[in-house]
Parts: C-alpha cells; sequence; structure tokens
C-alpha cells in the first residue's frame, strides 16, 4: 500500500469512528484549515469536517467505506471508494479528489457515483 492508498484508508476511517476520537484520527490525515465538499455540503477546517462526518455517521449507523483504489501524482489524489452498509453489502460509491500538503489532504471533493 503506498502513502496516498494508505492516507485515504486512515481518512476513510475517520467517517465510521468513535465520535471522540474522531476529531484527533482526522487531524492525522488532514491539514488544520482542510477544504472539504460534497454534493451536499461544504465544510472548512477539521472541527467543521469532523462534525459532518459525526452528522453522516447519525445518518447512516454502521456504513463505513472502504477505498478500493487511489491514483496519485504531484501532491493530488483521486480515490474511488465504495460505502458499504451495516452487513458489508455496497450501498453507494464515488470517487473523491484531493490536493496533498504536508503529506496531508488539504482540499477534498467527493462525487457520488449514479447507481
Amino acid at each position: 500500500m503506498n502513502d496516498s492508498q494508505q492516507l485515504w484508508t486512515n481518512y476513510a476511517a475517520c467517517w465510521s469512528a468513535d465520535p471522540d476520537e474522531r476529531l484527533a484520527a482526522l487531524g492525522a490525515v488532514a491539514i488544520e484549515d482542510v477544504a472539504y465538499r460534497d454534493p451536499g455540503a461544504e465544510v472548512s477546517g477539521l472541527s467543521e469536517l469532523a462534525a459532518y462526518m459525526t452528522g453522516f455517521a447519525g445518518a447512516f449507523p454502521g456504513h463505513r467505506f472502504r477505498i478500493d483504489e487511489v491514483l496519485d501524482h504531484h501532491d493530488r489524489s483521486l480515490a474511488r471508494w465504495t460505502q458499504l452498509g451495516e452487513l458489508g453489502e455496497p450501498a453507494m460509491a464515488g470517487v473523491s479528489t484531493a490536493l496533498h500538503r504536508d503529506g496531508r489532504l488539504a482540499d477534498i471533493t467527493g462525487f457520488f457515483l449514479p447507481a
């Protein structure tokens, strides 16, 4: 597993992390002033992103993300992912892109793929 793939895998784990540990885990993979956007939200900073993740986890209890593939070059990466349901069944798929800074994610944009 290369550095970008490990970074995305650790980031994906933040979405289903214990709420008391989420902010610290997120700080290990994203910079303090991280920017995040997906079709339903745009947030900035670790605290706002952690709060958004907490809301997402509450809306989809037991779900988690699996990173399926990572492509990277020139401090940018693209991760193809699958959201897994409570029983590990695929619930949604998407791709996310990121600009990296200081070895962490700095600007993340998520796209949901049509079913």
